[in-house]
């Protein structure tokens, strides 16, 4: 294991003295770029093609109806996929949908439509059904619950909710996750194994149809906007789907998950309904105590709370595991803001993981690795250009008859590894491939302005708010502290 953790340093140095005596020093630190900047590709393919989702064995007694999912939410309003989401988890049959709203206004909201949504999916005509071609629920089994807890705060949300579960599992879903008709008895498999308390499940974003033209603009005006519509659609879900790659590669390779993902996740209920982690999760601060309490980044503090207690997890990755998202709808502006608050979450979480809580060096040392440090200093815009100058400084290259090749080859070479992640995508829709990534090379735009967006969140990684979704102003706040048993007032 130590070996596993002190190979980096050990290519660093033998890269220094190899240069010292070398004839061509700038290609031996080429080199050393070239694995540096890579490596991590070449393991993560390995173990991604050696993953296995988790199958059912013989006896297996867990069922749809030994889970509750848990759904924090502002309501309907501003919501379009909210009717989806709540058709999705009510036709996967669980035993309790347990809305925890923000305010007492959108629990009415959400209650005004329950009968709705139930008839519709007992005659088969609700949107959800129609899409999918599936037959009418004969018996809805799910008994919904709405509470409150008067803030708009997820964490908070989820552990008012908490109070309402008697299953053994928990689901907790973002109130924009559509889940596939299966969903559940398709993820539930991966808790076959006691020592598996949490259990992460494959993303996908919904290709949207293209805005009709407006007849009152121009041609040229209007084949910009299906574009421009177009391409942050295909950022927006090329950005999120490649965690589907590493996620399952890290679970293959040694049990790792950098992070389940919150919009969708399944949990042994005792784990989360203990008292010492509702006021951990609750009380979360950074920097000593300066800032916070946090409320974004719950999905990392559960991941690490579960893993630094001695359980497992499991990414399940199958299509019927497949939580579906909308994103990239309005010309991108709510998904930068997205962007910027996923980017403070890695920047805040990443180190904690690594130099606090410090169980995944032992427990997962191939994500440590292949996730967690380079997801703190990967920055195209810095490591691709630095890679060229240096390949430029080589004798090869200045003694080459074919320098325009040679860095045409390894510009090529570049584009191709950015493909790995995002080939489910550009496989599934070749046009897009065709539009934004080649021979049309527009997504690049994207994946190094980020760069610049990660430099700058890592100076402003203390920044808490809730970026990408406009949060209501509550006039009573509940917060709450939940200790020995109790919630008390702060």
């Amino acid at each position: 294991m130590l070996l596993g953790h002190i190979w980096l340093a050990a290519l660093f140095l033998a890269t220094a003295k190899i240069a010292q005596v070398s004839l061509d020093p700038f290609l031996i630190w080429f080199a050393f770029l070239l694995i540096f900047r890579h490596y991590k590709t070449v393991i993560n393919l390995v173990f991604y093609f050696r993953y296995k989702p988790a199958v059912p064995p013989t006896k297996f007694n867990l069922k749809t109806t030994d889970v509750a999912v848990i759904v924090p939410t502002l309501g309907p309003e501003g919501n379009p996929t909210f009717a989806e989401m709540f058709c999705g988890i009510l036709y996967n049959q669980p035993k309790y949908l347990i809305f925890s709203t923000a305010t007492e206004d959108g629990g009415k909201r959400i209650e005004g439509l329950l009968s709705g949504f139930q008839d519709q999916l007992e005659n088969g005509t609700s949107a959800y059904q129609v899409e999918r071609r599936l037959p009418p629920l004969t018996k809805c089994v799910t008994e919904v619950k709405i509470v409150s807890v008067k803030v708009a705060s997820k964490r908070e949300q989820f552990v008012r909710a908490l109070e309402e579960v008697s299953t053994s599992i928990i689901a907790s879903a973002d109130d924009t996750a559509v889940w596939q008709p299966n969903f559940l008895s398709a993820t539930l498999p991966a808790f076959a194994s006691e020592e598996v308390a949490l259990v992460g499940t494959r993303k996908w974003v919904k290709r949207l149809p293209r805005p009709a033209p407006d007849a009152s603009l121009s041609w040229l005006t209007n084949t910009w906007n299906t574009y421009w519509f177009g391409y942050w659609n295909a950022i927006a879900a090329t950005y999120l789907i490649r965690h589907n790659f590493e996620a399952r590669a890290t679970n293959a390779a040694d049990g790792g998950v950098f992070t389940v993902s919150g919009r969708t996740f399944l949990v042994r209920s005792h784990i989360v309904q203990a008292h010492v982690f509702k006021f951990a999760f609750l009380n979360e601060f950074l920097l000593g105590g300066r800032v916070g309490p946090i409320n974004a980044d719950d999905d990392n503090f559960l991941t690490r709370w579960v893993s630094s207690h001695g359980h497992h997890i499991k990414f399940q990755c199958s299509e019927e595991a497949t939580i579906n998202i909308v994103l990239g709808k309005d010309g991108g502006r709510r998904f930068i803001s997205q962007c910027l608050r996923w980017s403070r979450t890695t920047m805040r979480q990443n180190p904690q993981v690594l130099l606090l809580d410090r169980t995944v060096w032992w427990r997962h040392p191939l994500t440590v690795w292949t996730t967690y440090f380079p997801w703190l200093y990967n920055a195209a815009l810095i490591w691709d250009p630095l890679m060229v100058g240096t390949f430029w400084l080589t004798k090869l290259y200045q003694e080459s008859e074919h320098r325009g090749a040679l860095t045409a080859g390894l510009i090529g070479f570049i584009w191709a590894t950015k493909f790995i992640k995002t080939a489910p995508w550009f496989w599934k829709y070749p046009q897009d491939f065709l539009l934004y990534f080649f021979p049309v090379p527009v997504w690049f735009l994207f994946v190094y302005g980020h760069s610049i967006l990660k430099i700058f969140t890592a100076f402003t990684f203390w920044d808490l708010a809730w970026t990408g979704r406009e949060l209501p102003t509550v006039t009573e706040p509940a917060k709450k502290n939940v200790m020995n048993g109790q919630a008390v007032p702060v």
